[in-house]
């Protein structure tokens, strides 16, 4: 198309030019010489065209800019932005009690060295008589647990829980985490200047033109108990909790209330909810944000192994499809950005983003498993924390033993993340340290706390275990935050 608009134009040019000479010379009955023939009939047609052609080029080029920008201002406008990054809480500490680990630092070792494995207990047996599979504390310490807060329980308003042995195994390692994490608070930069002038307030030897001393963030202590545990033995551990972290050196005014973020009430058990709940609540307040969260629990007793029985949930020879009891206690202290700074300054990562959702069918009954329920939050969960599945450098979940619970963990790593090795990058918390609720997955946090550190990459944490409750949280390094 384009020589036909150059030809017609060249005919145009010539044809005009001709055209007009000769009008031109009849009409003044004029003979034309050689060289009006080559100026009208030759060197005009070409002037013409040349003149054309020099100016459609400078209107290009004059057009060309404005063009441009209307379209880059069009592509910009069409380009979706992306949604800011909401903010995380920092983990500016974490601590465990598990049967193979008093520490992170331990419980890491023996799972590298293949050590964590359930073991025959000793003192607990089946329906027939048998000696089952459980993953003890090696020193629950309950004695000292009962004794301190049988002292303490002298001195309250609040009736005797009646914890059974389990309970008590739980409260003793509840407390020990809670202990541990209580004393990472006494770095807080604002703790002891503010406790010196409220000291001296109370001495009356402040003056009055005295400038206020910062004062320290009020401080949400938050516990996870098993679901069947009666409101009064909650209520009871809680405020024995508190009395723990305030005997660490907080101060008792600096203790938010008791009530948790609002859960559904058959979710009081449920720590991914109960952290997705503090991850909202910081990115909406304009407060600061400190929380000690801690899951606590045991199955290791005689009333645990009965319940397990009882809904044949119980690993035994003739159920290798059940439930190898556990027991143990989980922690975080989280943070927003400027607290984690004032407790103490180092790089820390963030949990930054947790989505929890339900299947459709229990994995206790599905034949061919086709829900895809941890599939979704496990994309959800990384598109809110913007991250690439192909730079998580670990998954740790609390998956057992169970092979549905396997089969799903590792379907979805070779969905999501393939790039890691099954062997050496996923980590399965419930395989070496048995069955515990909420202890299992928070114990998996604490675990991925460690591992994102250490291999400076986004870190995924799944919770699977349960029939029905699943779960994905995103652990990013401080850097990558």
């Amino acid at each position: 198309m384009i020589w036909l608009r150059n030809a017609a134009l060249t005919t145009t040019a010539f044809g005009g030019s001709w055209g007009g000479a000769i009008w031109f010379w009849r009409e003044n009955n004029r003979m034309p010489d050689t060289g009006d023939l080559v100026l009208y009939l030759l060197v005009l047609p070409v002037l013409l065209l040349t003149a054309w052609w020099l100016g459609r080029k400078a209107w290009t080029r004059i057009s060309m800019p404005a063009a441009a920008s209307a379209s880059t201002a069009a592509a910009v406008e069409l380009t979706p932005v992306a949604p800011a990054l909401a903010p995380g809480l920092t983990i500016a500490a974490s601590a465990v009690r598990a049967p193979h680990g008093a520490s992170i630092a331990e419980l890491r070792g023996a799972l590298a060295g293949q050590q964590a494995r359930p073991e025959l207990d000793k003192e607990l047996y089946d329906d027939d008589g048998y000696p089952i599979m459980s993953a003890r504390l090696p020193d629950a310490g309950t004695d000292i647990a009962k004794e301190e807060f049988g002292q303490w329980l002298g001195t309250q308003a609040l009736p005797d829980p009646h914890f059974d042995e389990g309970q008590w195994r739980a409260l003793a390692a509840g407390g020990a985490v809670v202990s541990e994490l209580a004393g990472q608070l006494g770095m807080h930069q604002h703790l002891q200047p503010w406790l010196e002038q409220q000291h001296e307030r109370r001495e009356g030897r402040l003056p009055p033109n005295a400038v206020a001393a910062a004062e320290p963030p009020a401080l949400q202590l938050l516990a996870v108990w098993p679901a069947e545990w009666r409101p009064e033995q909650r209520d009871a551990a809680q405020q024995w909790l508190r009395h723990l972290v305030v005997e660490s050196g907080w101060p008792q005014e600096r203790l938010a209330p008791t009530a948790a973020p609002s859960l559904d009430p058959h979710s009081l058990d449920d720590a991914g909810q109960l952290l997705a709940a503090l991850l909202k609540r910081a990115a909406e307040a304009q407060r600061p944000s400190l929380a000690l969260v801690v899951a606590a629990g045991s199955q290791v007793s005689e009333a645990g192994v009965a319940r397990l029985s009882h809904h044949a949930a119980l690993f035994t020879s003739a159920n290798a499809q059940g439930q190898i009891p556990g027991e143990g206690a989980a922690g975080l202290l989280l943070a927003d950005a400027a607290q984690a700074q004032l407790l103490d300054g180092a790089g820390r990562n963030v949990l930054q983003a947790i989505v929890n959702g339900r299947r459709g069918a229990s994995a206790d009954t599905a034949r061919r498993d086709t829900d895809t329920s941890l599939a979704d939050l496990t994309g959800q969960v990384l598109r809110e924390g913007q991250a690439d599945a192909a730079k998580v450098a670990l998954v740790a979940a609390d998956t057992g033993h169970r092979t549905s619970r396997v089969m799903e963990l590792m379907n979805l790593v070779t969905a999501t993340a393939p790039q890691l090795d099954p062997g050496a990058d996923v980590i399965g918390i419930g395989a070496s340290c048995g069955s515990c609720g909420a202890v299992t997955w928070m114990t998996a946090l604490a675990l991925a706390d460690a591992e994102a550190q250490d291999r400076a990459g986004p870190v995924l944490c799944i919770s699977n275990e349960d029939p029905y409750r699943r779960c994905a949280a995103l652990i990013t390094p401080a850097a990558a935050a």
